[in-house]
């Protein structure tokens, strides 16, 4: 393997739609945790990390938010857009108002977006309530022609359900696929790399998405001189991986910290309000 080939992106995506759509749910299902029928809303923005090995060339870590959807935190959402390359709406099918609304979440993406969202990708959740399905296809199909003519591209709707894990990873695939794209054309450097994924993706051939773990340290003082140059050429490049990922850990606390932060002022803005009442 070419260890200067080696590509790591970091793609940061959010989740956003109306409150009790399922987008707590759908992270959670993504990254194999425990999901639940019961509705319990988010505070502000939960956020969460996935680290995926594409190919013996090509890693990815996923930066992934979930945004609260009442509209009391309407500021705390604002400033979790920048520097986003993806939106997944979700709207729940039992639920015609949440579809409709979809255009407000568009129009609050872009308008607190500073350039870098490439596409959105829209998700009909809880498909396993389909007999209840209340939604109207015509709006959709309106929709999603009238969103693809906005960014310049076709739009990517897909019906899943959180709660029996259907079409959930599927979803993440075609975001990847996506993303590809993109990343690609904007960088020449990757695109083989890339390109060779996408399609690999595209044709379901098994593409392995398994979590990078650390790796021990490569003991080299019993080899010869030119193996040891070797290996410690491939330690240093290991470490390197090691220091982007660290940088990545620090992106995650300072996005903690800004949601603490948010939710802090929205809490004192609250209580000044109540006090202002009495």
């Amino acid at each position: 393997m070419d260890l200067a080939a080696l590509v790591k992106l970091i793609w940061k995506i959010v989740i956003i739609g109306d409150p009790a759509v399922g987008k707590t749910s759908i992270r959670r299902r993504y990254l194999g945790e425990t999901t639940s029928k019961e509705y319990i809303y988010t505070i502000g923005a939960d956020f969460a990390t996935k680290r995926l090995k594409l190919s013996k060339d090509l890693t990815v870590q996923y930066q992934i938010f979930d945004l609260a959807g009442q509209p009391k935190f309407d500021k705390v959402r604002s400033s979790f857009y920048a520097g986003i390359q993806a939106a997944v709406l979700v709207y729940d099918i039992t639920s015609k108002e949440s579809l409709i609304h979809l255009p407000k979440w568009v129009l609050e993406a872009k308008r607190n977006n500073d350039g870098s969202l490439d596409t959105f990708i829209v998700v009909g959740n809880k498909i396993d309530l389909k007999s209840q399905k209340e939604t109207d296809d015509k709006f959709l199909k309106k929709f999603l022609q009238d969103l693809s003519k906005e960014m310049g591209h076709g739009i990517l709707h897909i019906y899943t359900s959180a709660l029996t894990g259907e079409n959930i990873d599927i979803l993440f695939k075609k975001v990847t696929e996506k993303l590809l794209e993109t990343t690609g054309k904007e960088n020449p450097k990757i695109a083989k790399i890339a390109k060779t994924v996408q399609d690999k993706i595209r044709t379901d051939t098994d593409v392995k998405t398994e979590v990078i773990r650390s790796k021990p340290i490569i003991q080299t003082q019993d080899l010869p001189v030119e193996k040891r140059i070797e290996r410690l050429e491939l330690e240093i490049n290991l470490l390197k991986l090691s220091i982007n990922d660290l940088h990545s850990d620090i992106s995650y606390l300072k996005n903690i910290i800004l949601r603490y932060l948010n939710e802090h002022k929205l809490l004192l803005e609250e209580l000044n309000s109540k006090s202002r009442d009495i």
